[in-house]
């Protein structure tokens, strides 16, 4: 079977080996944009179904290509079933779900209503009537308690939140000024926005290069520093631990450059984290970061104005969410450094327990 196109879609016959008695069908649909009367759901169980099917297939991989090949395709291949595991619905044909007890309850009184016009029958149409009121009683009683408990929950991850906010979300209105121009100096105001990323970016580049320090001599010619446990390894990672940052992290849906998110990371089944411990291991033993982890999603807010200069932007960076756990793993490294090492002062400078005012950040900096 030949590929051929259609206006919206791309279908293509698998031509490669395969144990099924006919050729598989590849489609690719293409859209401009989302349509804004569309909503949509990811089947979360059918995700982690497939990833837990697959499981051997990636540890092979994890063992066999180095760790930037494999954690490229996998992360791809995460973004893609997610894709894939998405159902799509018009908005105005969605309805909230309701107890069963109440759908057996309305389906009676409908029932029981059309008997009741066929027939003719005074006492069952006053019976249908009384049973319908009974439910719409019920109905509006439910929705109260959902309601009330949406509103108690909001904060917390879950379902009951996705749906609070997915519901007042359109009565937004935004209230602070977005970035729409850049001013420089003595120049044109500029408009493309390719340009202002690229300016952007130059401007922090700039502000973030390493310095050149130089040393005088008694720092240079002095003897270099023995530490009592030079020779520690770092501690190996292990999967208990990874799975208590996990647990400890909030569930949150903001997507990084990769497209994955925290809440997509809590989905994963916990024995793929046995194979990203050997990831998180190589790279504290051999002090190699990942080249997708340098990759990072910056949005630019404008502080005060909607028109101003680079310097006047607040950059706000996604890290990628695989990264954001080894973050973790590598701070509890360096606090037990601190501590082991007697650099990290005990006494306590500020109202929060286990925080330091910026007075013991630089005495740190300086004994470092």
């Amino acid at each position: 079977m030949d590929g051929f196109m259609l206006p919206w879609t791309t279908i293509q016959a698998y031509e490669c080996d395969t144990t099924s008695d006919h050729n598989p069908l590849l489609g690719v649909l293409v859209g401009d944009k989302t349509s804004a009367d569309e909503g949509s759901r990811t089947i979360w169980p059918v995700f982690t179904l497939i990833l837990s099917y697959i499981f051997d297939y990636w540890g092979k991989e994890w063992n066999t290509e180095s760790y930037d090949i494999t954690y490229e395709r996998f992360i791809s291949f995460l973004t893609l079933l997610k894709t894939r595991c998405q159902q799509h619905f018009k908005l105005n044909h969605a309805r909230p779900s309701i107890p069963q007890n109440h759908v057996k309850l309305l389906a009676q009184s409908r029932s029981l209503a059309f008997k009741a016009k066929r027939k003719g029958d005074i006492e069952l149409r006053k019976e249908a009537r009384r049973l319908r009121n009974l439910a719409r009683f019920e109905l509006k009683k439910f929705q109260k308690e959902q309601l009330a408990k949406q509103l108690k929950e909001r904060h917390l991850s879950g379902e009951t939140s996705r749906l609070f906010w997915g519901k007042t979300k359109r009565h937004f209105h935004l209230v602070s000024s977005s970035l729409r121009r850049f001013l420089p100096p003595c120049e044109e105001i500029i408009k493309d926005s390719q340009i202002m990323t690229n300016m952007t970016a130059d401007h922090y580049e700039r502000l973030f290069e390493a310095p050149v320090v130089i040393r005088p001599h008694p720092y240079v010619d002095g003897p270099p520093v023995q530490w009592k446990n030079a020779a520690e390894p770092i501690p190996t990672v292990t999967y208990p631990e990874i799975v208590n940052i996990l647990r400890s992290r909030k569930k949150e849906k903001c997507l990084d450059i990769h497209g994955l998110s925290p809440f997509i990371l809590d989905k994963i089944p916990q024995n793929y984290w046995h194979l990203l411990a050997q990831l998180h291991n190589y790279s504290f033993t051999e002090g190699y970061i990942l080249k997708k982890f340098k990759e990072v999603r910056m949005i630019f807010l404008a502080k005060k104005n909607a028109v101003c200069s680079p310097d006047q932007t607040r950059p706000i960076s996604l890290l990628d969410s695989f990264l954001k756990v080894q973050e973790k793993l590598f701070h509890n490294r360096f606090l037990k450094i601190l501590n082991d090492h007697g650099i990290l002062p005990d006494n306590q400078s500020g109202f929060r327990a286990g925080f330091r005012l910026q007075t013991r950040v630089l005495l740190l900096i300086e004994q470092l």
